[in-house]
């Protein structure tokens, strides 16, 4: 259960990144121009600083096999990213190149983070 509790509040934490850094984004696009393609390679980007430093904070609170936890928090980071943007778009998505290689992504930026994690 305690493991849980603590998967949650890293989850959160990374969605608050997640929502800052977005906000930045925003905050860029209206002071400079970017075309789509920048833009969409800056959130895929961001989606992968989220999972990672979020994947650091749960392992970092977790203390223990930290890469699977970091697989786990990914894997879940991406899964609820995914499911927010169906429930939006009220169809499913559009390219399932894209989805798979942000799933990959993320689950391997959630790794990286559980390795890297002090």
């Amino acid at each position: 259960m305690d493991y849980i509790r603590k998967m949650v509040k890293s989850l959160i934490a990374g969605y608050v990144i997640t929502l800052l850094m977005l906000g930045l984004l925003t905050y860029l696009m209206k002071k400079f121009i970017l075309d789509e393609k920048a833009v969409d390679n800056i959130i895929f980007g961001i989606y992968v600083a989220g999972s990672f430093t979020g994947a650091m904070l749960s392992a970092w609170m977790i203390k223990r096999r930290r890469v699977a936890a970091g697989i786990i928090y990914g894997a879940v980071y991406i899964t609820v990213l995914l499911v927010i943007a169906a429930i939006m778009k009220k169809q499913a998505p559009d390219s399932s190149n894209n989805i798979a290689m942000s799933v990959a992504a993320c689950v391997a930026a959630g790794a990286f983070g559980g390795f890297f994690s002090p």
